[in-house]
């Protein structure tokens, strides 16, 4: 037996109110979280592919950046043109050569090769070796060892990197195999072998690297390696990679380096126990040197600028490397070489140096590595110097250079999957908190809300700061504890709404029942006291329009009258509290809260009387006679509950707030007026025009109370009505302050412009009667009602 009873125990309290849903809201919180710390390999790997998609869509929406003037980057392309014209690749070294030469004559200052030259070119013993060199003449081998270092085509392209233009070659680095061809470079990244061994960037097992005789001529040597993401798109680039215990630089970042005459880079890393986690890598020394931010693993974001510029040459100019060789450039071709960094590549389709990237599934490797020179050379403010064409050094080009303030490129910073954690755990708790205290509706707007505001931070994090944040954990947090918590309330919304139907259908009117369907526990039937405003409007002269018409034309007058007057109350946030007869009386503020009752009671009331003034033709075309209203509104404590006996109910309000309302609207046939409120109605509302009318003391009470007349919304109000409340105000004051003739001649003046205006009559003789009466000292204007 306690068994069971421990079991109905555990089981009222997870079901008790709103407990349930909540843990369902945390229970799915950790499972996200569980997927980002903990899920399998294939799980992972479906994520990332969900987080590429994204990646890919914010690329291609946000603004991209751009590719100033001043960033002059041409691509010389050994293009099909190139290859038909020149002959098959590999190209003889003398053509390499030479092709450098025309660059350096048209004023480049860097050349990069996203080319490696991993063999010795073929030369003229190559050439031969079918030949037994035994059986020719002494005379032509002497003339052969004479020729042949004049004609070594590798010497030729090293002697032409020495003397003429800077060039920087490309390094290819593997992590398929562990061969090795040539020697690597020393590396030139500042920082000690034990530390590079210890930091969070891409290792490398194999390379192929260039002969050393290319090497040792050029002046800088640069990783080419892009690897793709899973799915095959090029998205990030290695700044700096390792082999061993040194680290290599990317192709772009050493030609920034050699454009700037740097001696090194400096990586910044975060110590993390054992590791040195990567944040950015520091190009220069002293007031020249800046940062670019980069991923725990030395990885920024290619900042593509658009589609490949290849058939348009939209952002970056390709040129033939043949049209270059062969002196035929176009007068625009030869202004862009000028003072220009050129990357030399392929677009030839039969070369496989062809990427996938966000923008275009078909993307020149080459143009990956001009996208990420184009973000260097912006981030540094350089001032160019002219150069001679005839004399192009980089030695000459730049005296200073500054840190530029923007960031170019986007990439994901270390503390991401730290920061990560805790907003899907905020978010989480949050939403598994909030989310079951909300309707359906509420609820859908409030995810929709989150997953617009998720999309627009992140959106915002990348355009403005260029933080390439996760998103698709968050959004399917939001997705599944939203579903969660619509799957609950949809499974126990058909209970609840029968029992909250059978409760209150009787009392509440039907537009609010949607409200408390939507919330049930938020309201309450039980007595309690709280400000309402309560609201009586009744028929004129009722029982002489009863007595002119039978039982069923009366039916349908009321009817007529009650419907749109009880929509009216309706769409103000009122409660039909009940009909007496001729009589409908209203409240506002129960049982849904409602900050503005009194505004929406006195704006209610301004448009029963619209609305009885629109009924008037319609009431005479159908014989009835013509109905007028008066409207008593007041505002205080009242006591508002489900009240009554075990036979019949009623949701109703009591208290003398509920007393002083129904003799307000009995007192507006005394001034001759159709809408009168208590002063605790209008207290602080501004938005209206008021009629000050009386301060009156009502049959059993000795409290004064000031009472007024809305005339209608201050807005709407025209210059003579503001006039004539004006001068109206102004009699008043004259009477309150006892200057009866200023206060007669003020109320006689008003009363001839509105000669049916009974407020003006009524003190007209008032202060007719005080003229000639000896007041009390504590006199204080007010007038005291006998009847009710």
């Amino acid at each position: 037996m306690q068994k069971p009873i421990v079991l109905r125990s555990i089981q009222r309290f997870i079901t008790a109110g709103k407990r349930l849903p909540i843990y369902l809201g945390i229970f799915v919180t950790i499972f996200v979280l569980w997927l980002q710390i903990g899920a399998p390999a294939v799980v992972n790997d479906f994520v990332a592919r969900l987080e590429y998609l994204v990646y890919d869509q914010r690329l291609s929406v946000m603004p991209r950046s751009s590719v100033p003037a001043e960033n002059k980057i041409v691509i010389v392309d050994l293009d099909e043109r190139s290859l038909q014209a020149e002959g098959q690749y590999p190209w003889n070294r003398i053509r390499v050569g030479r092709l450098v030469e025309k660059l350096k004559d048209n004023g480049v200052l860097v050349v990069g090769f996203d080319i490696t030259f991993a063999e010795p070119d073929r030369d003229i013993r190559d050439l031969l070796e079918p030949i037994d060199l035994d059986t020719l003449s002494s005379e032509f081998i002497q003339t052969l060892e004479a020729i042949e270092p004049q004609i070594n085509s590798d010497q030729y392209f090293a002697d032409v990197m020495s003397r003429d233009v800077d060039v920087i070659l490309a390094i290819n680095f593997t992590q398929q195999t562990d061969a090795t061809y040539n020697e690597l470079p020393p590396s030139i990244v500042d920082i000690g072998a034990g530390l590079a061994r210890r930091v969070t960037v891409p290792d490398m097992t194999g390379y192929t690297g260039n002969i050393k005789i290319l090497q040792d001529a050029a002046l800088g040597n640069g990783s080419m390696n892009q690897e793709p993401d899973a799915d095959g798109i090029v998205r990030r680039v290695p700044l700096v990679v390792r082999y061993g215990s040194n680290l290599y630089p990317t192709l772009s970042l050493e030609m920034i380096r050699v454009y700037n005459f740097l001696e090194n880079y400096e990586l910044v890393t975060q110590s993390y126990g054992q590791l040195e986690v990567v944040t950015a890598l520091r190009i220069g020394d002293g007031a020249g040197a800046f940062l670019i931010p980069t991923d725990g693993r030395g990885q920024v974001n290619v900042p593509y600028v658009g589609t490949s510029s290849l058939n348009s040459n939209e952002f970056f100019r390709y040129i033939s490397a043949t049209d270059v060789l062969r002196d035929n450039l176009s007068p625009v071709e030869q202004a862009a070489l000028e003072n220009s960094l050129v990357l030399v590549g392929t677009s030839a389709p039969g070369l496989g140096d062809n990427r996938s990237m966000p923008l275009g599934a078909v993307y020149p490797g080459v143009e990956v590595h001009a996208n990420m020179l184009n973000a260097l050379l912006s981030s540094i403010a350089a001032t160019a110097l002219a150069v001679d064409s005839g004399d192009a050094s980089t030695a000459s080009v730049f005296s200073t250079f500054q840190r530029s303030t923007a960031i170019f490129f986007p990439y994901k910073p270390d503390w991401s999957s730290g920061a990560t954690f805790v907003i899907i755990l905020v978010f989480g708790l949050g939403m598994s908190t909030l989310f079951p205290i909300l309707g359906a509706a509420s609820m859908a707007v409030t995810a929709g809300g989150l997953i617009a505001a998720s999309i627009w931070v992140n959106f915002q994090l990348w355009d403005v700061y260029k933080l390439d944040f996760p998103l698709v954990l968050l959004l399917l947090l939001i997705v599944l504890v939203t579903g969660t918590d619509m799957i609950y309330g949809f499974l126990a919304e058909s209970q609840t709404r029968k029992t909250i139907k059978g409760m209150f259908d009787q009392y509440v009117p039907q537009a609010h029942i949607d409200f408390i369907l939507a919330d049930p526990d938020n309201y309450s039937f039980e007595g309690k006291s709280k400000e309402l405003t309560v609201l009586f409007s009744d028929i004129r002269s009722f029982t002489t329009i009863s007595e002119g018409l039978d039982a069923i034309q009366l039916k349908k007058l009321l009817n007529d009258f009650f419907t749109p007057i009880t929509g009216i109350i309706f769409d103000h946030s009122g409660t039909i509290d009940k009909y007496v007869g001729d009589m409908v009386m209203a409240f506002w503020g129960a049982p849904i809260d409602d900050d503005e009752h009194r505004s929406h009671a006195i704006l209610a009331a301004l448009e029963m009387l619209d609305q009885v003034e629109a009924l008037k033709p319609e009431f005479r075309e159908q014989g009835f006679p013509e109905v007028n209203v008066g409207i008593g509104i007041n505002t205080g404590v009242m006591n508002v509950g489900d009240m009554g006996s075990t036979y019949r109910r009623s949701y109703t309000v009591l208290g003398d707030a509920v007393n002083l309302g129904s003799r307000l609207e009995s007192l507006t046939k005394f001034y001759g007026i159709k809408l009168l409120v208590g002063e605790d109605t209008v207290n602080d509302l501004d938005e209206f025009l008021l009629r000050r009318i009386d301060k009156v003391k009502v049959k059993g009470k000795g409290k004064v109370v000031n009472c007024y007349q809305p005339m209608c919304l201050l807005a709407a109000a025209d210059d003579s009505l503001r006039q004539r409340v004006n001068a109206y105000h102004e009699a008043l004051d004259c009477y309150y302050a006892r200057d009866w003739d200023g206060a007669q001649q003020k109320l006689q003046t008003l009363l001839e412009e509105e000669p049916n205006t009974l407020l003006y009559q009524i003190y007209l003789d008032r202060t007719h009667e005080h003229k000639n009466a000896d007041l009390p000292p504590d006199w204080d204007g007010s007038f005291t009602h006998r009847n009710k």
